[in-house]
């Protein structure tokens, strides 16, 4: 069992979150290899964007000061072969539209695929999908008084 590696993928897929959390773009750049893709599935959406340069124009126009949530994911089974491994991970998110006022809750299982690409781990590919998933209104006397998200993109 290559537990470097397993730690490695564990370190990658915790930046993942906290980028994405913080919409650290250049942070999560760092996260995926190039050519990577990504589909999130879920009764409300349907993602699915190829590149880097799509999953980055996705991401910037999905979190900002007016749209974020938190992400967490757990329970991960990591199994490497190489340079190669896949991931499934549990994952357990908040989120907040403010242009829409709802508030999303969910869980869903990811399932990526990663390589290492000069040495460093890259997630290579990402897909989910939704195990549960509760879309509510927010409720006008409802402050948020922190955002994980300090900048407008």
């Amino acid at each position: 069992m290559d537990l470097e590696s397993i730690e490695q993928i564990k370190q990658l897929k915790a930046r993942y979150f906290r980028c994405l959390d913080t919409a650290d773009f250049a942070g999560m750049k760092t996260v995926f290899a190039d050519d990577c893709f990504i589909h999130y599935r879920s009764p409300s959406y349907d993602h699915k964007k190829q590149g880097w340069d799509e999953i980055e124009a996705f991401l910037k126009e999905s979190f900002n000061t007016r749209r974020f949530g938190m992400h967490t994911g757990h329970h991960p089974e990591i199994s490497v072969e190489g340079d190669r491994a896949t991931g499934t991970w549990y994952l357990t998110d908040y989120f907040v539209s403010l242009d829409h006022d709802i508030q999303i809750e969910g869980s869903a299982l990811y399932h990526d695929q990663y390589q290492r690409i000069d040495g460093v781990w890259k997630l290579v590919r990402s897909e989910y999908d939704r195990l549960f998933e509760q879309i509510t209104p927010r409720r006008k006397d409802q402050l948020i008084t922190a955002c994980p998200i300090k900048r407008a993109d």
